[in-house]
């Protein structure tokens, strides 16, 4: 009796033996079913992440292109960097046309006016009467045209592109927040949407670029 006691003891201890071994090869196989799984998600993030990533820089690169032939078709002796350009007005988030409209009409980027002493490309500071030493004077004088890219930005998005209001929007009005006129030429927003409309190249670049921006987040 003892002996068949002891012999029904070691078969239920093998029983329990093989199912605990069974559930514990099933819980580290499930773990690392899971943790396989886990890397492919990652993985396939991470391929998306990149994926979109290079097709955000070859857009960014088409737009600064389109941006150059722009600039040094109207503006062969402009120094005014495309790619500083296009850059900032991403950080601020301004559609890069209105600064190239705006900088075509105020100066020849750069080029021309008061501009060719000051280097203010959109003529920030540059009142009616004022002379480019007079404007140097008051502080509206930049090292290079470069460097007037982004007093110009601050104006736009302080003053101007507030609660809402669109770029396109200036051009059928391009008043500040008081009310105040950027230009005294009655005809500035008509110039502006003329050239505006004129950049279809580039609103097409400008419009894939920003998609894949708005995807990244950035």
């Amino acid at each position: 009796m003892f002996l068949l006691r002891s012999i029904f003891l070691c078969i239920i201890n093998w029983i329990a033996t093989g199912i605990e071994n069974d559930i514990s090869y099933k819980s580290e196989n499930n773990e690392q079913i899971e943790q396989v799984e886990t890397k492919n998600i990652v993985y396939v993030r991470d391929a998306y992440a990149e994926r979109l990533e290079s097709k955000f820089y070859a857009a960014r690169e088409a737009l600064v292109i389109e941006v150059e032939n722009y600039i040094k078709e109207y503006a062969p002796a402009s120094a005014l960097s495309a790619l500083t350009l296009v850059n900032l007005c991403g950080e601020y988030g301004v559609d890069v046309r209105l600064p190239l409209a705006q900088g075509h009409i105020e100066s020849h980027f750069g080029t021309k006016g008061t501009a060719a002493k000051t280097n203010s490309v959109w003529n920030v500071g540059a009142f009616d009467g004022y002379s480019a030493d007079k404007q140097i004077r008051k502080g509206y004088g930049f090292k290079h045209p470069d460097y007037s890219i982004e007093p110009y930005l601050k104006l736009l998005t302080t003053r101007y592109l507030i609660e809402g209001k669109t770029e396109e929007e200036l051009l059928d009005n391009f008043v500040d927040i008081n009310g105040n006129r950027y230009a005294s030429c009655q005809e500035y927003e008509s110039k502006l949407r003329c050239k505006w409309n004129k950049m279809a190249s580039i609103s097409e670049k400008y419009d894939l670029y920003k998609m894949y921006k708005l995807q990244l987040g950035i």
